[in-house]
Order: structure tokens, then sequence, then C-alpha cells
């Protein structure tokens, strides 16, 4: 419309300025400002309404508090006047600005008392406000038939633009309160008609409610695959807080506390910068402190939640808060019986609101609480409420309903019932990781169980069932490590970020050398590595069991060999044997003890071979060294020798005696000894036969100075092997060498990156090759062997999971790794490793080449002690 004709016609002024809000807010202020005055001036009474309707939604998206003031004003003009179609217009963004604040129940008010004075077409998009005014509630739709009516006006007068607001808000709704099955549908429509429509932005929204789907179904790939393809430098702050907040749900469910309270810190940071506090990323808060077992901590903070939603008046967000206070209450050991009547309180809140999932976790809790505090028949009665949540709820919640049943069947001294029980959980456990494709969400998922197994394997302990307590321990020990490798997705684009971090290395290093600042090229590192890891986690598993062994096979296959698995339980170690058959359980007592005296030999190894020090000096680290290592063979070794006797070991390890350098303690030195993530897998490793075709590869890496020496005295051993060494070691080249190969042989630097395990790294020609970029074989190599300091640890979380670089090529199928778990000697190494493949190349296994091998190498060299035989041996 012509300018100077709508500078004449307030009426006409106004409703451009309500259109042209959406596009630019500011200037529809501006023009809505216009329009009033200019009505003022001619008197118009509907003019000035919709003048004001303009400028109160301008004032809405434009955060200034304003907004509802301007908008009451339109309401009691309109009525005043007769007005009232304007008037009820004018309710709608009021109820909105209104919900906004807290004020749900006055937001409703409002949209009823709009309603009779709308026709059905603005009537149905009135419900597309009530919708989204339930939605910030926290409630449930009205009913699914009444917004179907709605839907069925707006596709009959073809308003796809309120259609598809219809469909994006019921979809979210249905998603909140977890059913995705009806969300899914909705939002997917909802994305596709904003795509026809041109709304790009509208339909990044229903993208982002199809990843809070997914997570709503457990599909954690699904979903963060999701979140990663909504390119957020195309969504606004807000959208991009809510995002953030999304992905930090998604790492809380995969339990990667770490990078989600970093997700969450990004939300909460653009929010507080608006003056923001959004309801769910302070639920999801109290959720992230409970889960970093910090249970005080995340009690108080749900207390202070609660009241804040209290105050407000948002009945449904507090009953939620209050959920999540008592799951604190729990885990601090602090429930009281007013604890409990609140979470029964809550749940019928919940549930009163249509959030029937949140409804049933919460009774999940008040039975966990209720058996806390010696009330069995209150804990049975809440837990049949809400068995539904055993069938079809989140992975999580399911686990916690089996691990409440076993105890309760344990309450009642049902010992067999509970451990039937604590299986089932596993079982959904079992499945759950199976569908996950990445090492590390694998070996996180696994914390969700570990209660449950440890409730299994005290009742096994308690009744002193040898069987039982293998089975136990292996139910949760290394699940990850025995599914079947799954390439990552995407692999040009993880292989073009691999390539792009060795270039920043080099760049770095280059810098740094000449005394620059490099701060920029860390920050884009941090970013490529960000990248990497998110890439890697949208690759799905397949379905698989990791089955636990059966005594009477893992026997057969250990032959002359014998087992010894340590186990940790409320702070106490155990050692159980399998020799001949026979299975045997011993206490070796507390687990500190062993942790200090292993920490102290470990920083004595590290300090011989960093050297510096005078001929006193190095003595008293010597005897320091021996002394511990005495120590903990007194620990670990010594009641045990009458059952193991000198036969070859399997040993499986727990928590700290992962880096345990093994052929320190006295009675190992010379003896073949193999370790193993778990029984499970050396069994399955051990069970697949070699590879017949005969592939060697050995490369040197840079800055070792015996390292070319030795990879061309290695290579005497092995005839028309692949060598590649100086510039010709690239990690594409040295990636081809060992793909498929029976033997590869690492020389280089390694670097253990406790911080993100899956980025250590092997120093090559180029730069850096990491455990994710090695995910990439088609093939993995059968006997690897890492020439290179610290490459044999591992990060070691819940169930005894493994993330590291020798434990990935496990992972990936590698039967054996040798490798140090302590830095070594560059030309002590050297020796050792000729003399390990002089004993392979005899026919000997790789733990009996290696035994062989440090037997001859003592003294001085004691650190070759450091190096261990991993995987089946």
């Amino acid at each position: 419309m012509d300018t100077e004709i709508l500078d004449d016609d307030p009426l006409a002024l106004a409703e451009s300025a309500h259109t042209l809000v959406q596009a630019d807010a500011e200037r529809g202020a501006q023009m809505a400002e216009r329009a009033l005055a200019l009505a003022r001036v001619r008197r118009s009474p509907e003019a000035e309404v919709a003048a004001l309707h303009a400028l109160g939604f301008a004032r809405i998206e434009l955060g200034d508090d304003r907004a509802a003031r301007t908008l009451r004003a339109a309401v009691r003009l309109g009525e005043r006047h007769g007005l009232h179609r304007r008037a009820a217009l004018a309710r709608r963004p009021l109820a909105v600005c209104l919900a906004y604040s807290g004020r749900i129940g006055k937001a409703l008010a409002e949209i009823d008392a709009a309603y009779a004075a709308l026709d059905p077409h603005e009537q149905a998009r009135l419900e597309v406000t009530r919708i989204a005014v339930q939605g910030l509630a926290g409630g449930a739709p009205t009913s699914l038939a009444r917004s179907n009516r709605a839907l069925e006006l707006l596709r009959r007068h073809r308003d796809f633009i309120w259609e598809a607001r219809l469909l994006k808000n019921r979809g979210f709704l249905l998603a909140e309160r977890g059913d995705a099955a009806a969300a899914e549908p909705d939002l997917a429509r909802a994305r596709d008609l904003y795509l026809h429509l041109g709304a790009t932005e509208a339909a990044l929204g229903a993208a982002f409610d199809l990843a809070r789907v997914a997570l709503t179904r457990g599909d954690l790939p699904g979903c963060l695959a999701r979140i990663d393809a909504i390119d957020a430098t195309r969504i606004p702050p807000a959208q991009n807080a809510a995002l953030e907040l999304l992905r930090a749900k998604a790492l809380v469910a995969a339990h990667l506390t770490r990078e989600a309270r970093q997700a969450l810190g990004v939300a909460l940071a653009v929010w507080e910068r608006a003056g923001v506090q959004d309801p769910e990323g302070r639920l999801e808060l109290v959720r992230l402190t409970l889960l970093a077992e910090e249970p005080q901590e995340a009690r108080a903070l749900a207390q202070r939640v609660r009241r804040g939603f209290s105050a407000q008046r948002r009945p449904v967000l507090a009953a939620r808060a209050t959920a999540l206070e008592l799951a604190a209450a729990i885990a601090a050991g602090a429930v009281r019986p007013s604890v409990v009547r609140a979470g029964r309180r809550a749940a019928a809140t919940l549930s009163a609101a249509g959030w029937r999932d949140e409804s049933r976790r919460t009774q999940l809790s008040v039975a966990r609480a209720a058996l806390e505090l010696g009330s069995p028949r209150i804990a049975r009665r809440e837990l049949d409420a809400c068995s539904a949540l055993r069938r079809r709820g989140p992975v999580a919640d399911r686990i916690e309903g089996w691990h409440v049943e076993a105890l309760l069947r344990l309450d009642g001294c049902d010992r067999a019932g509970a451990q039937r029980a604590a299986r089932r959980g596993l079982r959904l456990l079992e499945i759950h990781r199976a569908a996950l494709g990445a090492f590390d969400l694998r070996a996180a998922v696994s914390a969700i169980g570990a209660e449950l197994a440890a409730l299994g394997l005290r009742i096994a302990l308690g009744e002193n069932d040898a069987s039982a307590i293998l089975d136990w321990s292996e139910r949760l020990r290394a699940c990850g490590l025995r599914l079947p490798p799954v390439t990552p997705p995407d692999e040009a684009r993880l292989g073009e970020s691999a390539a792009e971090l060795r270039r920043l290395d080099a760049e770095t290093r280059r810098i740094e050398q000449e005394g620059g600042s490099a701060r920029s090229l860390h920050a884009r590192r941090a970013e490529l590595e960000a990248s990497i890891r998110r890439l890697s986690r949208h690759a799905a598993g397949e379905p698989a069991t990791a089955a636990t062994p059966a005594t009477a096979v893992l026997a057969r296959m250990l032959g002359d060999s014998a087992l010894v698995e340590f186990i940790e339980l409320d702070g106490t170690l155990t050692a159980l044997t399998l020799v001949a058959g026979r299975l045997a359980c011993s206490e070796l007592g507390a687990v500190g003890a062993v942790a200090d005296e292993l920490q102290w030999l470990r920083f004595g190894l590290t300090r011989l071979v960093r050297g510096g020090h005078n001929s006193e000096q190095s003595a008293t680290l010597r005897a320091g060294v021996h002394a511990s290592a005495h120590a903990l063979c007194e620990h670990l070794i010594s009641p045990l020798t009458e059952i193991v006797g000198d036969r070859r070991l399997v040993i499986v390890p727990t928590g700290p005696l992962h880096s345990l350098p093994w052929s320190m303690l006295e009675p190992l030195r010379g003896r073949a000894l193999v370790v193993a993530p778990s029984a499970a897998t050396w069994m399955a490793r051990g069970a697949r036969p070699p590879r017949r075709r005969r592939r060697i590869a050995l490369a040197a890496g840079p800055g070792l100075r015996h390292a070319a020496a030795e990879v061309a005295a290695v290579a005497r051993h092995y005839p028309g092997a692949t060598v590649l060494t100086g510039s010709a070691a690239t990690a594409a080249a040295v990636m081809r060498a060992i793909d498929g190969a029976t033997v590869a042989h690492l020389a280089c630097h390694g670097r253990f990156r406790s911080d993100s395990p899956l980025f250590s790294s092997l120093e090559l020609g180029d730069g850096p090759l990491n455990a994710y970029e090695l995910q990439r074989l088609r093939r993995a190599p059968e006997l690897v062997v890492l020439s290179a300091c610290d490459l044999a640890i591992s990060d070691t979380g819940p169930g005894n999971e493994q993330l590291g670089l020798a434990s990935a090529l496990i992972g990936m199928g590698t039967r054996t790794v040798i490798a140090s778990v302590v830095p070594v000697p560059d030309a002590a190494v050297k020796r050792l490793m000729v003399a390990l493949h002089r004993h392979l190349t005899s026919g000997r296994s790789p733990a009996q080449a290696l035994a062989l091998a440090q037997a001859g190498r003592r003294g001085a060299d004691s650190a070759l002690a450091g190096f261990v035989c991993l995987g089946t041996g």
C-alpha cells in the first residue's frame, strides 16, 4: 500500500504495523506508535485498538515489560466500544505475555474470554495459542479431539502457516510429556510445511523438536545427529541456547557429564545475558549436579528451584523440581518421611497435568525412598503403580525400575528373585548399549547399570558362590569392547578434520618455537576435536549380546593357564581365580592401600626414566620403586601363590590396576601373562582363528633417536615387510600399511589424553594419528606393538569400561596389543623390541615373547617392565 495512503488511514497503518512486527519488531513498533497517534487524532477507537494490539505484539517481541499493559489497554478500549472481535484478537498475545511471566491461569482465562467473540477460523488459530500456553505451563493439551478439530478448520481454509504452528506446538507438548509416537508425525509435518512456505527459521525449530523426540525414544545417535544437523549460525541466540540445552540433556542421558556441563553452560550464559531464567535449564542444572555425584549440592539447588516455581504459581514445574529433590535425597542418604510425602504429591500433580512418564518416574523414586525408610508395603504399591515405566520408559528409568524390584525382593529375603530382577535390568542395558556405535557412548552408558551390577555381585559375594561371583563380575565389565565395531559415518569429513588437526599441530609447534602465540590455533583445534567427537557419535550400533562366559568353556580355553580376575566392591578388593576348572574366591583387603602403592610405583618409574638425578637420588628412587612393587606383590599376588603356582596367567584387572606394570612384581617376572579387559573379551578374541596370510607393517615416527634403527633391526626378522620411516611414515601411509596386517610395529612418541582418551595418539611423520582415525580401518591388525610411552593406559569408567588407543584397537577386533603403561627409555626399548620379535618369529605367543624379552632386561632397564600384553596374548 502507498505510504501516503497508510499515513492517512490509521487502521490500515496499524494492520501493516502488525504484519511488519514478524519481520522487524523495532520498525513495527515505530509504525504502530504512528498509527496510535493518528488514531487518537482521528478519534477512531477501532484503529486505536488495532494500533495498541500491534504495539503490544511488538513489545513482546522486543522483550519490553510494557507489553502486557499495552495489550490490556487494547482489550479495555475494545470492550468499552463494543469492538469485541478486536478485543478478542488482542487477548491472544496478552495470553502469551502472561504465560511467559508465569501467570498461566490468567493467560488461559484470557483465551477463554476471547473464544466467543471469534469466528470458527479465528477460534482455530486461538487453539494454537492455547496449546502454546499449556506448553509453557508444563501441561498437556486439553484434548487431542479439540486440537484435531482446529487442525481440520485450518486445513479447510488453506491456512498453512497456522496449521504448521498448531502441529509444532502440539508436537512440542506431546514430546514434553513423553509421547514420542504421537509427537513425531506432528513435528515432521510442521517442518515440511515451514520449508514449503520458506519459513526457514521456524523449520529449524521443528527440526529441533524432532531431535527432542529422538531423545525421548532413547535414540541417542539419532538425537545427536539431528542436533548437529542444525546450523547454529542460522538461528537466533535464544534458539541456540535451547539447542545447547537439548545437547546437554542428550549428553546427560549418555552420562557424559563434563561435556553436558559445557553445553548447559553455553545455554545458561545466553539466558543470563538476555535476563531470562529458562525453567528447563534450571531443572537440567539440578540433574547434572546429581549426575556428577554431588547429591547434597543437587538437593539444595532443587529446593531453591522448587521454591522459585512455587512462588511463580507453576505447579507442574515445582512438582518436577520436587521429584529431583527426592532423587537427590536418596543419593545423599538423607531420605525423610516429609520428602516422600512431597514426592507423592508431586507425582499426583504431574499425573493430573498429563505428564504420565514424569509422574511414574517420581513414583519410582518414592518407592526407592520408601524402601530406604523401611516401608516395603508402600514401596511395592508405588512400584506397581508405575509398572508401565518398566515396559516402555527411557532405559535409565526401566533399569531403575528393575533395581527397585530387586531391592524389594532382597528385603523379602528372596535372593534368587533379586538376582533375576537385576539380570532383567542389565539385559535392557545390553540392548541399549548395542544400539550405540561410538566407543565413548558405549563406555559411558555402563554407568546406568553400575548400581544394579554391584547389587548382584554383593549378593553373590555374600553367599560365597564363586560361579555367581564370576557371572556378576562379567555382566558389567568392559561390555562395550565386546560389541562389533562400527565404522563412523561421514568418513570423508572425519578424514578431512583429522588432516586439518595435523596441520594445526605442525603450525602450532612452529609458532610456539618462534616464541609467538598460537591461541587462535588452540581454539580451532578444540572446535575440530569437538566436531570429530560429535560425528563419531552419529553411528548406530547393531543388535548384539555380550554374553557372560560359561565356567566350563572358559576353563577349557585356559588349559594350563590360570585366570585371576580382580573385583572391587565397597572399597574391598577380591580375587577370583580359575585354575584347572576350579573357581576360588580370595579377599585381598582394602583397595585404597593398593591404589596408594601403585601411585608411588608409577611416580618412581616415571622419574627414573626422565633422568636428571645424581647417583644417590637414583638409588633412592629405585629403592622406592622396589619397595612399592614388593608391597603390591604382597597385596595382590602372594595371597594367590598357592592357587595359581607358576602357571601362565590371564589377569583381568579392576579400577587402578589397569595401569599396573605387572612384570615389576617379582613372582611375575619372566612369566607369560596377558592382561584382558574381561574374561569374556579374552575368550571371544582367543576363539577366533588367526589369519593365514601374513602381512607385516613397521613404522618409525619422528623425534625418537633410536626409532629408525629399531624398525630396521626388527625388519630383519620379517623379509618383505612394509617399512615406513621419516617423511614416508605419514598417517595415511601407516593406516594403509596396518589395515588388515598380521603384525604392526609402531615405534613413535605416544601421548595419552586423559581429558579425551580417544584423542590419545601416535606421533608420525606428518603429525598425530589418534584412536578416532584408527576406527576407519576396514580390518584391525592382529597384533599391534606400540613401542611408545603410556599407550597401554586407558581411562577406566564404571563397569571397568576403558577408553584409550590400545583399548580402541581391542574393541575394533585386534587380538593382542603390546604397549607400555609407563614412560620408557628409548635406547633400552630398542633392545627389548628386537628381542620380542626374535621370540615371536621363533613361534612364541606374544605373551611368551614379551616375558622372555623382559626377563633379559633388568637393573637400569626396570621400566621396561611397564610393557604389558593386552587382549588375548
